[in-house]
């Protein structure tokens, strides 16, 4: 049997990320059809000889854990900003297989670089475990922090 992962994400992007890194992110969550003609995360390594393909599900029916595996990624309409410009608003549920596992926590450190995160910003939980970890990202880095 294989173990999988329970990831949450909530972070908001960045307002001056370039169109190009959008378009990843976008294509990641399946929000886009299209791949990116280059791609910006280390997520798969040019040398590691790997095809790139979204590291998230998008919506649908989690594989392992109760609920359902969801992307969002949503304009902040209802915030005021000084400098006026679209920010967005980014949500991942997904359950992510072992074999996966550091492709998407390559792309979710990533992503985090993107935004303007600076804290907790979701959870991982494993099928062996019988609570999920705290992740946080703060001064450039994730942490895991185990509850308890």
């Amino acid at each position: 049997m294989s173990d999988y992962y329970d990831l949450f994400l909530s972070l908001e992007l960045k307002p001056d990320l370039p169109d190009e890194v959008m378009h990843e992110i976008r294509w990641h969550l399946r929000l886009t059809d299209e791949p990116p003609t280059r791609l910006h995360s280390s997520a798969f390594p040019e040398e590691g000889g790997e095809t790139p393909y979204p590291l998230f599900t998008g919506t649908g029916q989690s594989h392992a854990f109760d609920g359902a595996d969801v992307t969002a990624m949503v304009p902040a309409t209802n915030r005021m900003y000084p400098d006026e410009r679209p920010h967005w608003l980014l949500t991942v549920r997904s359950c992510v297989h072992e074999d996966e596992f550091g492709h998407v926590m390559e792309l979710v450190e990533w992503i985090l670089a993107q935004s303007t995160a600076d804290g907790w910003v979701g959870y991982l939980g494993h099928t062996a475990e019988p609570a999920p970890s705290w992740l946080f990202y703060t001064e450039g880095r994730l942490r895991i922090r185990r509850l308890g």
